[in-house]
This record gives C-alpha cells, structure tokens and sequence, in this order.
C-alpha cells in the first residue's frame, strides 16, 4: 500500500522528503533534543538526506524496518517535528517514537501526533502490540506515553547505548484492544 498522509485535528503526518533534510537536522542537533535520543550533536544535513533516503527506500509499510514521517501544523504550515515506527518482523508488534523541536513542545503535538500514527498502526495495518522505550528521567516522553494509555512494563538496566555511553531503557507498552477501548 502506498501511503501518502494521516490526518489529525491540527496535524498532518507524511512522508519525510529532501526538502525536510535541513529540518531534520535542525531538530536533531539541538542539545536539550538529542539528550535523550540515540544520536549526538552534531546532526549533519548528510546524516539527515541519508536517513530520509534510506526511511524512504522501503514500501509502506515493511515490516523489520523503521518508518518515519514529518508533522506538520496545519494552521501554519510548520514542520512541528516527525514520528517513527519499526514494525517487527511479522508485523504484529510496533515501536514508535516521536521528536520535537524545542518551541513546538508543550503544546500537546506529541501526543495528537502519536496518537493518529497509533490509530493508523492498529486500524489500517492490523498491529496488535505497541511499544516505546524512553530514558527513564525524560519526565515529558514518560507523559506522552501515559497520555496514550500506555503502560511501564519496567525498566532495562544499562541497556541503552549511545556510542560509549550506556543509560536504563524505561519499556513501555500499549495492547491495540486497549488503544480501541481507551483503557
């Protein structure tokens, strides 16, 4: 299936293109983003044209590979950060994430953002399960998540490395019957 874009009530999600290169790059060589994320500053714009081409080098959706799409505000036409997503191997299962620049946070983009990628994971792709990892002390992903209805299944001790420096992987998880019911 092709896929073009999602729609929520002040967003909209598509496709990564070139043109989001220098976006991404921005976004990802802010120091307060990239603190609790898997790259470092800084983000290079070839780093950031090699990763839209290689996200952008697979069919929607395949499954052992990571997805990521733009968020756009609709009022102002702003790229307000991206979502991603790995679909496991037999595609039951999705792990999502979510990036924001640092003046679009706040104002609940994250969530309304995750939130229809969920809706589209569950409903349009048939996902069952869904879960996300985050720095334990990344206090407003942890709020973001709980918001989503998902659940902290528990904490991976010294799991999560960046280049040589290792942290605790917080997991959490989010059932698709839960997501349809709000529980």
């Amino acid at each position: 299936m092709a896929f073009t874009s999602l729609n929520t009530q002040r967003l909209t999600l598509r496709p990564l293109t070139l043109d989001d290169a220098a976006d991404l790059a921005d976004r990802r060589s802010d120091p307060t983003t990239a603190e609790f994320q898997a790259w470092t500053c800084p983000y290079s714009l070839e780093r950031a044209v090699a990763l839209i081409e290689d996200v952008n080098g697979h069919p929607w959706p395949t499954p052992g590979t990571w997805h990521q799409l733009a968020v756009v505000e609709n009022a102002s036409g702003r790229t307000v950060g991206d979502v991603t997503f790995y679909l496991a191997g037999h595609g039951h299962t999705a792990e999502i994430g979510y990036t924001l620049h640092t003046w679009a946070r706040g104002r609940g983009f994250a969530t309304e953002a995750a939130a229809g990628l969920i809706d589209h994971l569950v409903t349009d792709i048939g996902v069952h399960r869904l879960e996300a990892s985050t720095h334990p002390a990344n206090a407003a992903s942890n709020r973001v998540l709980e918001r989503l209805g998902f659940a902290l299944e528990g904490t991976k001790r010294e799991s999560y490395w960046v280049e040589d420096v290792v942290t605790d992987d917080a997991i959490w998880g989010l059932l698709a019957r839960d997501w349809r019911t709000g529980s």
